[in-house]
Order: structure tokens, then C-alpha cells, then sequence
């Protein structure tokens, strides 16, 4: 996220103020409003949807420019500008990408927590469209999809990894994480440098810090005593993708991408 944000600052001619919020919700909410204190205008994230939903509900409707967190419930609260895909779309995207490959018979694997529960609802609402049948366990699948924490995943593809199935999960298309799932799996990524962009952006989560600022800029230049009504009626597109939010504030212009691993690297899949 760092990176990002440095990078659109030195391509834009902005002074950056930077503060950790130590990833705890608490602190996000006290380093969020010391920025608008010193003026600070946009102020970008912060980065994960517990600590945005803090802020969100802590500001109770002023703007929060939201590159990092994809919950849908997050996405939703009043004053969110939210750029990345919402989460009820993570599963429907690898799924998609399965019955691309072949797969039919499905079997969806998630932990606890308002993400993994937005993503399995999404992938619900849809397989019938989508022509997957969803199946109660592995045992029956001809593909595995997994959502939860790194390290739950984790040990999830360590338990199936024997098994002849297409793998997806969310984890492996997270910047850096240590792989652990099997040659093939499929991930869902907010944007990949193949896509194009601004040269130094190596992974989505700096891509998508980046987007957000053009975002803000954007709406500020618009309606600068405003600049919520202005993101709530903006149709528009950024090397990232497209941008525009539903009437609940779900970013619905954006689409993901997927990533299938080949020999330790992502390998980004044709769009359709």
C-alpha cells in the first residue's frame, strides 16, 4: 500500500504524510482523523476491513476513500468510496474461471468472518447462472474453492493437496504470501501488472492504493465541497479499471481478474 501511495504522490507532485495505524482498528480511527486535523485532504484508506469499518462508522457518513477493504458490509457504510471489487465476488470469478477448465461440481471451503461469508453468499446467489453444481464437501468435487486467512487456507491445501481437483482460493493472489497450495490453483486479483499501469506497480494491493487517489482527485476536482455526491454519481475508468458504485455503494464498475499458478508464478487468464 506504501508503495503506491509514494508512487502516485511523486507522479502527481504531492507532499505525502504517512502514519501507521499498526493495523488495529482502534488506531486507525485516532491516526485517520489526526491526517484530516493536519489537512490532509484526501485522506487514502487505510488498508483491511475491520480498520475501515472502524473509521466508517467512527466518521458516521463523512467520506472515507476505501482502496483496501472489499467486505461488502464495509463497502456499504455511509461515506465509503470504496475501488476494489466487493467480496460476494471473489468465488463467482474463480468459479467462472472453473467451468473454463472444465470444472462442474464444486465444493466451497470458508472460515468465519463477514468476508468468507459475503464470498460464499455471492458464489450462491450465482452458480445456478454460472452452470456449477455446488457440492457439500470435497469428497465429491471436481473443484475446490477456499476462502478464509492465509493461514487457514494454508492448511486447508495442505489437507487436499492429494486430491485430482482444480484448486482456487483467495490467499494466492495475495502479494507475497507463502505458497502453500498446489500447481494450477486459481486466485482472484484486484488488478495485475499485465493489465498496464503506471510503471513501478508490481501487485494489486499498490495498484489499487494508487487507483484511489486518481479517484479522490478526481471527485475533488468535481465538487470540492462535496466530493462524496460526486463519487456517488461518477462513471469513469483508471489504468486499474472501471469505477462507478451502485445505490448502496457496492463498487459494482470494477471486475476482477484471476490468476491460475504455473511453475511458482501467476499466470493472469484471458478475460472472456
Amino acid at each position: 500500500m506504501r508503495a503506491g501511495v509514494e508512487l502516485w504522490a511523486g507522479d502527481a507532485g504531492r507532499k505525502l504524510v504517512l502514519l501507521d495505524d499498526e493495523s488495529d482498528a482502534q488506531v486507525a480511527t485516532r491516526v485517520h482523523d489526526q491526517l484530516a486535523e493536519l489537512g490532509c485532504n484526501p485522506v487514502l484508506g487505510p488498508y483491511g476491513s475491520d480498520t475501515t469499518r472502524a473509521i466508517a462508522l467512527a466518521r458516521a457518513g463523512r467520506i472515507v476513500w476505501n482502496h483496501g477493504a472489499a467486505a461488502d458490509d464495509v463497502q456499504r457504510l455511509p461515506g465509503v468510496v470504496s475501488v476494489p471489487t466487493p467480496a460476494s465476488r471473489y468465488l463467482v470469478a474463480l468459479a467462472h474461471a472453473a467451468v473454463g477448465l472444465g470444472a462442474a461440481r464444486v465444493a466451497v471451503l470458508t472460515a468465519g468472518g463477514a468476508f468468507a461469508a459475503n464470498a460464499r453468499a455471492g458464489l450462491e446467489r450465482e452458480a445456478s447462472a454460472l452452470g456449477v453444481e455446488l457440492v457439500p464437501d470435497a469428497a465429491g468435487a471436481d473443484c475446490v474453492l477456499l476462502c478464509g486467512p492465509v493461514e487457514w487456507e494454508a492448511a486447508r491445501f495442505r489437507d487436499l493437496a492429494r486430491r485430482e481437483v482444480l484448486f482456487g482460493g483467495v490467499s494466492p493472489g495475495l502479494p507475497h504470501a507463502p505458497q502453500a497450495w498446489p500447481d494450477g490453483t486459481l486466485a482472484p486479483v484486484q488488478w495485475h501488472p499485465e493489465l498496464g499501469g503506471p510503471a513501478g506497480l508490481e501487485d494489486y494491493v499498490a495498484a489499487q492504493a494508487y487507483a484511489v487517489a486518481l479517484i479522490a482527485e478526481r471527485c475533488l476536482e468535481l465538487e470540492p465541497a462535496d466530493p462524496l455526491s460526486a463519487a456517488r454519481t461518477l462513471s469513469t475508468a483508471t489504468f486499474f479499471g472501471g469505477f462507478e458504485l451502485d445505490e448502496t455503494g457496492l463498487q459494482t464498475g470494477h471486475q476482477l481478474s484471476v490468476v491460475r499458478w504455473r511453475r511458482g508464478r501467476q499466470t493472469l487468464l484471458p478475460a472472456d
